[in-house]
């Protein structure tokens, strides 16, 4: 790069010089530029001074700000693209845990949805047995009940039968007198208490 500037430097001052050499006179006759040997001395000697100066002391800070600078911008697109691959890595598990979190979000809606069918059946068959229980418990009582009005109303029957043949007996009655005396005796149920002869409501 220095060689590249050293060279434009000297093209710019061999430009200078040759204007100074061929430069003419005005239409008047006036020279605009009077080229002498020293002129063509001193203009190389000042561009050679300043391509020294230039050399030895701002061309190494320049170039070490542009190199300095040419590593900065490295650095940083280095740096850009690890970032950016490190956002598409984040991005791409992101995406992942979104869609794994949808699926486990499923797959919990799914077992919750078995969870209540399984719940509600295990409730269905528990009334059924329950009602099934129930209705065989009732029934079993409903027998007993009725084993044993059946047999209350065999002993009231009998004692009934009893006292009948009781008054019959302690009489010499015709049939309009035994039929009285049972119709009399009938109404004398009724009015006892249920205490005293038991019969089923």
């Amino acid at each position: 790069m220095f060689r590249r500037i050293t060279t434009v430097v000297w093209g710019a001052g061999l430009t200078t010089a040759a204007l100074a050499s061929g430069g003419g006179e005005e239409p008047g006759g006036i020279s605009l530029i009077t080229p002498s040997f020293g002129l063509m001395f001193w203009t190389f000697v000042t561009f050679g001074m300043l391509l020294w100066i230039l050399g030895g002391y701002a061309w190494k800070a320049i170039l070490g700000g542009i190199e300095a600078r040419e590593r900065t911008i490295s650095d940083s697109l280095e740096h850009a693209r690890t970032e950016r691959e490190q956002a598409e890595k984040l991005l791409g598990e992101h995406k992942a845990l979104v869609v794994e979190a949808r699926r486990e979000r499923a797959e919990a809606t799914a077992a919750g949805q078995r969870d209540a069918e399984r719940l509600k059946d295990e409730i269905v068959e528990q009334g059924r047995k329950q009602r099934e229980k129930l209705l065989t418990q009732a029934e079993a009582q409903i027998t007993a009940e009725m084993g044993q009005a059946r047999a209350e109303l065999r002993g009231v029957a009998a004692d009934l039968s009893i006292r009948v043949a009781e008054r019959l007996l302690s009489r010499n009655l015709d049939d309009a007198a035994q039929r009285k005396l049972v119709e009399e005796y009938l109404d004398e149920l009724e009015r006892t208490p249920d205490e005293s002869n038991p019969l089923p409501s």
